[in-house]
């Protein structure tokens, strides 16, 4: 009897040992199936599907390249080429309204955007705005300070640029007020003279600095976007390293005093101009190639940030 009651024991025990050993394994290692799931709620993602706009509205302000001087084909510069291009590659239908206005310089086209409604009225309806600046605040004062000695020619721009840099941070905060949010494309400026006075480094610096100045300003605006074309329209065919070098060979000119603008646009009166993608006409404006270039520098930007593209 005594033996049949330890038996017992032990297998009271054993089941004891052997239930504590399954709920342990269950609790470290839980079963994974469908009726005994996590308390941690799920969380449905949703998939946001953006909506392209079928109509967008662009405000092109400022001189005039933006007005289109040059143009040939009456193509209206860069702005009917954007047009046609964004319907192209979009299928949209773009309204692009030209604030351009040929000779202005910075603090003129403030004074526009401060004062004129109807340029105020298209920046509010703007689903993206571009804007060209500085090429008449530079080349106005390189006209006046070109027969001045070095010294005073490159305090002249230091002055000018410090002034600029002031003109051209009122003007997107200006562009800012009436459109909080549509992206600004802002192009660059360059020299018309490169292929004739690759050289004279003075000139080329002065536009590097007005570049650098008008960048550092966009690059305090909120969704505003630098354009550089510098290089591509300053020296036209001569973007290899042996072209540049053999058009540099060709020159001889080396300091500002060796020209004079008044001179020079004089002298190349009824000549072809040497830069491919420049007008022959005043030798100085992009012609329909150089806004070719332009309009394509400013798609690749637009496409890049193209939150002006889907609706909100």
């Amino acid at each position: 009897m005594k033996k049949f009651i330890d038996w017992v024991i032990m297998l009271i025990v054993f089941a004891v040992i052997v239930a504590m050993v399954v709920l342990g394994l269950n609790y470290y290692f839980p079963k994974n199936s469908t009726n005994n799931q996590s308390s941690t709620p799920t969380r449905t993602v949703h998939k946001v599907t953006k909506v392209q706009k079928k109509h967008v509205n662009i405000t092109a302000v400022g001189d005039s390249l933006t007005y289109g001087v040059g143009d040939t084909k009456n193509e209206g510069g860069y702005t009917k080429r954007l047009k046609k291009d964004l319907k192209s590659t979009y299928h949209l239908k773009a309204s692009v309204s030209n604030y351009g206005i040929s000779g202005e310089r910075s603090d003129q086209i403030l004074k526009r955007v401060k004062q004129n409604t109807k340029l105020q009225k298209s920046l509010k309806n703007s689903d993206a705005i571009t804007v060209t600046v500085g090429g008449n605040d530079l080349f106005q004062a390189l006209q006046k300070y070109s027969t001045a000695s070095e010294g005073k020619f490159t305090l002249s721009l230091e002055r000018l640029n410090i002034k600029y840099a002031t003109q051209v941070q009122d003007l997107l905060k200006q562009i800012r007020r009436y459109n909080h949010s549509a992206p600004i494309y802002v192009f660059g400026i360059y020299n018309p003279f490169f292929v004739y006075f690759p050289n004279i480094t003075q000139i080329n610096r002065a536009v590097t600095n007005f570049d650098e100045t008008t960048k550092a300003a966009v690059s305090q605006s909120n969704s505003a976007y630098f354009i550089s074309v510098n290089k591509l329209l300053s020296q036209g065919q001569y973007q290899s390293t042996k072209a540049l070098s053999e058009l540099k060979q060709s020159s001889t000119a080396k300091s500002i005093n060796e020209m004079q603008i008044s001179k020079i646009e004089k002298n190349l009166e009824n000549t072809k101009e040497k830069n491919i993608y420049l007008s022959s006409s005043d030798h100085f404006h992009p012609n329909p190639k150089g806004y070719d270039q332009m309009t394509r520098l400013l798609l690749r930007s637009m496409k890049t940030h193209e939150q002006w593209l889907y609706k909100d």
